[in-house]
């Protein structure tokens, strides 16, 4: 939404993203957002989600070959189903989001171990996630 920090499903982006499945709806397909669509529990965060999320979930739904929703902007990982399919949220490179799960939680974000994912296609099984942790670590060990 320009000016805002919030993204919304507004009907222009149904539309829009109605279309452009249909278009190959047996196509392997990933959606990209940058606000998740969805609330995750973290009140300080959830007031810039992508709004109207359900509209989201109900396009998607009409289209199994969407493999993944990738989001950003939270700076944290979940995964969760939504339409049908999962949805996973990018840790952060820099700082995280706290982890407050609770109504009156107080904003803060802390310097965690930076994290990426990398998203793996592979026709014959499809679309493999991993978490990998950005840094040096100990290592190569013996592997038995």
């Amino acid at each position: 939404m320009p000016g805002a920090h919030h993204g919304d499903m507004d009907d222009a982006a149904c539309i829009w993203l109605e279309a452009r499945l249909a278009e190959e709806p047996h196509r392997p397909t990933i959606i990209m957002m940058h606000q998740p669509p969805f609330e995750s529990g973290i009140p300080f965060i959830d007031a810039y989600c992508c709004r109207r999320g359900a509209r989201l979930a109900d396009i998607v739904a009409r289209y199994p070959a969407v493999e993944r929703i990738l989001c950003g902007h939270i700076h944290r990982f979940m995964q969760l189903r939504f339409g049908g399919t999962m949805l996973v949220t990018a840790p952060s490179t820099t700082t995280a989001i706290a982890l407050r799960l609770h109504d009156n939680a107080e904003p803060a974000s802390f310097v965690e171990p930076p994290a990426m994912l990398l998203h793996h296609w592979r026709p014959q099984l499809g679309l493999v996630t991993h978490l990998l942790p950005i840094g040096s670590f100990r290592g190569p060990l013996h592997f038995f």
